[in-house]
């Protein structure tokens, strides 16, 4: 095993244990939300502090990458089989996502987080948008792209750098609830397979764009109709 440097080592402990323990920390405040033990934060605070911390991690893994020569943005003229491969990820990124509503009860659906999160008025919407974009960006750079470097050349395995990445993101993600955590390992080895058979980071943020903006307002449909038939 070879140790990295100084800034290497600080970005693996932000990502491999901070951003967990943050996550796994939200959840328990969003649990004690929902009981009513402390007041629930607007949307607008949580879209602006996904913002922030986006736009930090993204930061983070610049800074990081272009201190050992890794270019986040590197990219090479595509080929057909490398546009065929993000098309095939983006589909498989739907199948999991179906995968996660067939198993759930529909009463299970309508309690999860995503759709009290989903952004209701236009100005919720601007932050919940620019959150996701500048979130496809960060998380690739950082867990696919940089994080996946270091561990990679500390370790010797890129095996085992990917499922402690991919875990290390499905963590990040807990708020969610565990059984969404699981499908977003799932989805994280797929995005590591992509950039590893495209050799750019470039598709993979696609990729994680178009599904994210997809799949939230899709989320925000549903948390629509759910309001109505309260209502």
């Amino acid at each position: 095993m070879t140790v990295p440097g100084a800034p290497s080592l600080f970005f693996l402990f932000y990502l491999l244990l901070f951003l967990p323990w943050v996550a796994l920390r939200s959840a328990r405040r969003l649990r004690a939300a929902r009981e009513g033990v402390v007041a629930r934060p607007s949307r607008t605070a949580i879209w602006m502090g996904t913002l922030l911390s986006q736009t930090v991690l993204l930061t983070l893994a610049w800074l990081v990458g272009r201190g050992f020569g890794y270019d986040i943005f590197a990219v090479h003229t595509p080929q057909p089989r490398h546009l065929a491969a993000a098309l095939g990820a983006l589909a498989t990124c739907f199948a999991v996502r179906a995968v996660g509503r067939a198993i759930r009860s529909p009463e299970e659906r309508r309690t999860l987080e995503v759709y009290a999160w989903a952004p209701r008025r236009p100005n919720e919407w601007g932050l919940w948008t620019a959150a996701v974009l500048i979130g496809s960006i960060a998380e690739e750079a950082a867990y696919r792209g940089v994080g996946m470097s270091i561990l990679w050349y500390s370790i010797g395995s890129p095996w085992i750098a990917a499922l402690l990445c991919a875990t290390a993101f499905a963590l990040a993600h807990s708020t969610q609830g565990w059984k969404s955590a699981a499908l977003v390992f799932v989805i994280a080895l797929v995005m590591h397979a992509l950039v590893a058979f495209t050799g750019t980071l470039v598709l993979a943020m696609v990729v994680h764009a178009v599904y994210d903006l997809a799949a939230g307002y899709a989320i925000g449909r549903t948390a629509r109709q759910y309001e109505q038939q309260v209502t």
